[in-house]
Formats: structure tokens, sequence, C-alpha cells
């Protein structure tokens, strides 16, 4: 989209320019020497600030043009015009080069750090540095003296900047017209209400003379700036301003109890609004970031709500000593509880005795670190008094100061998970032909049990069975006979040795048991048991024959150290079992 060749908006600056400076030069030039109120600059220093460095040279060029006009018809004639008009635009163009530069190219007066910005740029800086070229030249013009002309520069231009800014901003960002029209008319007629509040209060402090009242204005101002923020605020400056402006230089009001000339009661007048904007511009500012945040909270907790509520997981939080603040509904479905009943209870209540401990660890690391997650596993009691297995996600909750408030979870079922993991788990030890534990499952258990009996915990022994002849069986009869072997002697141990203790097959004919609390003599009654019951065993094959079967085993007790050592005395032992006959048991030496 190309830009149009007629610069309309920066005639138009222009042309405001040239006719806030004239009315400043005309009514407020006082001593022959400067002018004691000045606002055109607050217009151009907002119109650049509003725009790219690259946009500048227009508004610039017809404001140069609007400044030397008034100066020539106004002020002190053409002769002065180039510089005073030269220390106008450098003024303003300073000013907005540093107020993109502090603040990223943004000119915000709608927060605190915004507008204090803008008063240091705009209403100290750049004033006070221009005040000195203006100074110069006006001194060299008229017989006025330099300080007092930089003085009466300095604070025209500072309070008129920070005096007029507010609202300049609103009408050139088109913020004032839409912030208007988005007003249901109930809140207009509010508007216009207080509009006229602050009028009236206005037209009757300044219509007398007796009475210091200057305070009595801002009660509708802070009520505007409650009601409608810095809109309000803004607008209410200009009237105040206005009214008060305009009945002060007909010489009434309060101002005119004070001793000084009429260009001192100028300055006074306008430093009373820039008081008043200083308490009730930052009030708005407060609370439009107040209003900005509130809305973001609400928008944001609606979606937590909205996601919570609708989530098949649980949300829960909780306070720092582990009270519930918060559940979702979900929580029914997945317990049976009623979140209402669950506020303000302790949430370890909801929690298997056994892992509370592993729950309550995870909730002290969560508010010791609330920048990270953690995950647990571990069981919970519903509602009708069963365990289910559940995941929580945890994290610690933080306030605007950054102190750990609280933490907040995310819990999922996963007791089909569990069951399919233990499903898995037993199908990884379980010998798929007997279906007795395998070589894994033995070998999980009997490091499990050097561990118990390193610690103290208790006694045992490891024993190794080896099927007699078993070779011949599959020769004779075939490997399905050998296997209804096979089954049948993993059928009658199973049933054999005491609960707790473990048979497995090793591989082959080869089978393992370990047998706890129980020393040698004991492992041996177990194991001689077993060899009689299989001893009396008749397996018939699909052939009609019928098979007999006997072992030998070694027997070791389990002692610390490595399992290959204890494995390897039990089969030193199965071998001496063999070579003294078979069908026998032999101890480890």
């Amino acid at each position: 989209m190309t830009r149009p060749m007629f610069p309309v908006r920066a005639i138009l600056v222009g042309l405001a320019f040239f006719l806030a400076a004239a009315a400043s030069i005309r009514f407020t030039r006082f001593d022959g020497g400067v002018a004691f109120i000045w606002v055109a600059n607050a217009l151009l220093i907002v119109e650049l600030s509003l725009r790219r460095p690259a946009d500048w040279p227009a508004p610039l060029f017809f404001s140069a043009l609007a400044s030397a006009a008034a100066t020539t018809l106004f002020g002190i004639g053409i002769a002065a015009a180039p510089g005073i008009t030269l220390a106008m635009m450098l003024e303003a163009a300073g000013a907005a080069w540093l107020l993109q530069r502090l603040r990223g190219g943004r000119l915000d007066l709608g927060s605190m750090e915004g507008f204090v910005v803008f008063a240091v740029a705009a209403g100290l800086v750049a004033p006070a540095a221009g005040a000195f070229g203006g100074a110069a030249i006006v001194s060299m013009f008229t017989t006025t003296a330099f300080w007092s002309n930089w003085l009466h520069w300095y604070l025209g231009h500072a309070l008129g900047n920070i005096l007029l800014a507010p609202i300049l901003v609103l009408i050139l960002t088109g913020d004032l017209l839409r912030e208007f029209r988005r007003l249901r008319p109930r809140r207009r007629i509010e508007a216009g209400g207080l509009c006229l509040a602050m009028v009236l209060t206005s037209a009757v402090v300044f219509a007398q003379s007796v009475l210091p009242l200057l305070f009595l204005p801002l009660w509708p101002m802070m009520i505007a700036a409650f009601r409608f923020g810095r809109i309000g605020s803004a607008v209410s400056i200009v009237l105040l301003a206005l009214v008060g402006g305009a009945l002060t230089m007909a010489d009434s009001g309060p101002v005119q109890l004070i001793h000084a000339s009429s260009g001192g009661k100028a300055l006074f007048f306008q430093f009373y609004l820039v008081v008043t904007a200083f308490m009730t511009l930052p009030v708005a500012a407060v609370l439009q970031q107040s209003a900005t945040l509130f809305r973001a909270l609400r928008e944001s907790e609606a979606r937590y709500r909205l996601i919570a509520d609708g989530s098949s997981d649980v949300i829960i939080n909780l306070d720092r000593s582990g009270r519930i603040r918060y559940v979702s509904p979900s929580i029914t479905d997945l317990s049976g509880y009623d979140p209402a009943t669950l506020i303000g209870s302790d949430a370890a209540g909801l929690v298997l005795a056994e892992d509370r401990a592993d729950l309550e660890a995870i909730q002290r690391r969560a508010l010791a670190d609330p920048g990270a997650t953690f995950i647990l596993e571990y069981r919970s009691i519903t509602a009708g008094g069963a365990t289910i297995w559940c995941e929580t996600h945890t994290r610690g909750v933080t306030d605007d100061q950054g102190r750990v408030i609280g933490s907040v979870s995310q819990i999922r079922d996963i007791t089909h998970h569990k069951i399919v993991e233990a499903e898995l788990s037993l199908a990884a030890k379980t010998d798929t032909l007997t279906g007795i534990g395998n070589r894994r499952a033995f070998d999980e258990m009997l490091d499990q049990r050097i561990d118990d009996v390193s610690a103290g915990r208790g006694v045992g022994c490891c024993a190794i069975l080896d099927l007699d002849f078993f070779k011949r069986v599959n020769d004779v009869h075939g490997h399905d006979a050998g296997d209804r072997v096979l089954r049948a002697f993993a059928d009658v141990a199973a049933a054999t040795i005491r609960e707790g203790d473990l048979i497995a097959r090793l591989g082959g004919e080869e089978f393992g048991v370990i047998l706890w609390g129980a020393d040698l003599a004991e492992a041996r009654s177990v194991c001689e048991r077993l060899r009689r019951e299989v001893e009396d065993l008749s397996i018939a094959t699909r052939a009609g024959a019928t098979i007999g079967v006997t072992f030998s085993g070694g027997i070791a007790r389990i002692a610390s150290g490595l399992r290959d050592d204890i494995v390897r005395r039990a089969d030193e032992a199965l071998y001496r079992a063999k070579h003294s006959g078979r069908n026998r048991l032999a101890f480890a030496l």
C-alpha cells in the first residue's frame, strides 16, 4: 500500500501546533520574554513518539513552519523565528528519540513505569536542554534576562508536556473514540455525569477568589480515574484546565489569592494542574494494570477450569500444609468422592498408608523447587474402600512475589496399566511349558534372598534338581512325552513346596528351588518329600505307555556373596548325587 503524496496528518499537526503556539504567545507572554505556558511541543512530541523516525520529517517540517509563523506574527519577530524554531524542533525530536530509546519504540502512558519515563524524558531532560537555546535567542532579541527566560521556558514546556500528553495520546491513537464507542449506554450516562460534575466543581472552585478550594476538584477526578481509568483521568484534567484556566485568565479563582505577577499566577495554575495529574494519572495507570492483570487472571482461571472440568485426569491444588484447596470434578469418576467434601481436608487421607511418606516427600520437593515437575506412582483409596494405582505430576505454585504458596498436581488412574505391567512381568518370569517360574524369576529371587541374608533378615537354602535319564525319555517316547514329564514334575513340585518358596525351570530338565526360612535340615526334608512324591509318579504317553521319573538334587546354604557361587556349589552337590546312583540328594560342601 503506497502512502498518500499529500501529508494530510502532518499538515493538521502543523496547524494545531500553530494555534497552540499562537495562543500561548498571545495570552501568556507576560514580561516580554518567553511564554509562561506552552503546550504546542506536547502535541509534536506525542506525534513523533507514535511514529518511526523515518516518518518524522513531515510533521517536523510543518510544525517548524507553524512555530516560525507564530513567532513572527505574535512573538518577537521574524529575525528570532529561525533560532527559536530550531530550539523547539530539537527539543521535541530529542524527547521523542529519548522516549523511543527508553521504551523500546513504544509510547506508554497507561502504566506507572511508562508515565514516569515520559515525565523524565519530556518533562525534565528535553525541556531543560531546549531551554538553553530558546532562552539564548529570546535574550538576544529582547531586554529580558537569560536565566529568567530559561526558567520560564523550562517550566512552561515541562508542565505543558506532562499535562497535555496523556489526552493527546488518547486522541492521536484513536483510543478515546474507541473506548467511548465500547461503553454501554448506561456507562456513557455515567461518564457524562462525571464530566458534568467535574465542570460544575471546577466552576464553583474558580468562580470565587475568597476560599482556597483547589482540593475540591480532586474528588470527581479520583472517581473518574477509578471508574474509567486513564481516559477518565485525562479527560477530567482537560476539563479542569479549560474551566479553571478560563476563569483564572479572567482574574478569578483561588490562584488570585497568591501574591505574584500574572506570569507567576499562570505558572502556579499550570503547576497545580500538573500536581493533580501526578495524583490521578499514576492511580489510573495502576488501576489499569490491575484490571489487565485481573482480566488475564480470570481468563487463565477460566481456561484452567475448562481444562480441569473436561479432563478425565484429576487436577488438585494443595496449600503448603497439604490441605486441598481445589479438586476437579473428575475425582468423582476416579474414586467416588464428592469434590465439595474434600475441600480443606488433608490430601494424605486419600493415599494408602504405606505410600504416604513417598507422597509427602514429593510434596516437600515441589515446594522447595517450584520450577520442576515431580512424578510419583502410588496407591490411593477410593470412597468405596478399594485400592487403585495413580500417577501424579506435581509442581509448586508461587505468588506474584515468588513465594511458594502450595502445589498443583495432575493425577491419572494407572490401575489398568499396572495390571498389564504385572501381567507382562509375570509372563517374563514364567516358563511357557510348565507354568512355573523361569531362570529370570529364579535369579531375581536368589539375589533378593542373598541381600536378606547379608542384612540379617533370615536364612535360606538353594536346591538344584535334575530329572534322571530324561534324554532317554525323549529318545524312546518322543518330545511330546518329555514335555508331559516336565509338566507333571512341575505340578507336583508346585504342590509340594511350602508357601513362599519358589520352584523354577532353569532350562531343559533342570529346576531350581529357593527355600526361605529353612536351614539345611528343613531344606532336605522338603526336597526329600518332593523326591518321594515324584518317585511315585506314573505318566501316561499318547501311545499308552507309562513313564516313571526320578530326580537328583544338590542343596546349598544361601550366604553372602555372588549368586553364581551359590548355584555352583549346589551344582557340584547335584553332580555328586548323580554319581552316587541318582534319585537322591546331596549337600554342598
